[in-house]
């Protein structure tokens, strides 16, 4: 998001913040117009291809970013070589675990395209330095980080307490309002699994014979309605929750 000279006061947001489809969405909705021409000038958009990787487990962590489309796949290596699908980042996600202070640490994910991905990135010691001029950036930031400790702990109980219906209801639900509220579903109801099915069930502790399983007994009840692998045409909702022990 590289900025136009500026001259004088900004009086409206960036042309291309503007134009932004989560400017009202992400982090950077904290920000008054003339504060976010502050950060548009050290930012910069970045488009990944699916597959691609934006960053390395352990690597110097340079970056912070906003999720502009697509999805981010998370994981986490250990030293036998196993890979584990610790999350996934949706439209408006802020990426990287922030610091108050310069420090830039290192990355404890790999970072991988799941789908095609747009981002907006800002370097570390830049973006520390702007958030502790405007408080409201980092209350935006720590909410976010609240929500992802919820998150988490939630993942918590699915893992430990569901069974295997509920575990893959549950994802179901959570990728669906994601991907709809974020307009990355092309039709109410609509939407792609943006990870294939052996990384869904890497991500929710269960086999990949064991989420096919129950994809198909979904489908035969009639919660959810597919087309090929990855689509769900439509689905019902409260089934979905019924199943999900909402």
């Amino acid at each position: 998001m590289t900025a136009a000279p500026m001259t004088g006061q900004a009086t409206s947001a960036p042309t291309l913040c503007a134009q932004c489809a989560v400017r009202h969405s992400a982090i950077c909705s904290a920000l008054t117009a003339d504060e976010l021409a502050g950060l548009n000038r050290i930012s910069q958009r970045k488009t990944l291809k699916r597959g691609q990787i934006y960053v390395l487990e352990g690597d110097a962590a340079r970056e912070y970013a906003n999720v502009v489309a697509g999805v981010g796949k998370l994981t986490r290596g250990a030293p036998d070589g196993r890979t584990q699908v610790v999350g996934l980042l949706f439209a408006s996600d802020f990426v990287g675990t922030y610091r108050s202070s310069e420090d830039e640490g290192t990355e404890p994910y790999t970072i991988e395209a799941a789908t095609d991905l747009d981002i907006c990135s800002f370097p570390r010691r830049k973006f520390a330095l702007l958030a502790q001029e405007h408080p409201g950036l980092e209350a935006k930031i720590l909410a976010r980080t609240v929500d992802e400790l919820q998150l988490a702990r939630d993942w918590m109980v699915l893992l430990g307490r569901k069974t295997a219906p509920e575990r893959v209801a549950t994802f179901l639900l959570y990728v669906a309002d994601k991907m709809e509220n974020q307009g990355c579903g092309s039709i109410k109801g609509s939407f792609d699994l943006p990870i294939s099915r052996a990384d869904i069930a890497d991500h929710i502790g269960l086999t990949i014979e064991t989420v096919s399983r129950q994809m198909t007994e979904f489908r035969k009840s009639g919660a959810i309605e597919v087309a090929g692998a990855r689509h769900i045409v439509g689905y019902d909702r409260q089934a979905l929750e019924d199943m999900a022990g909402f």
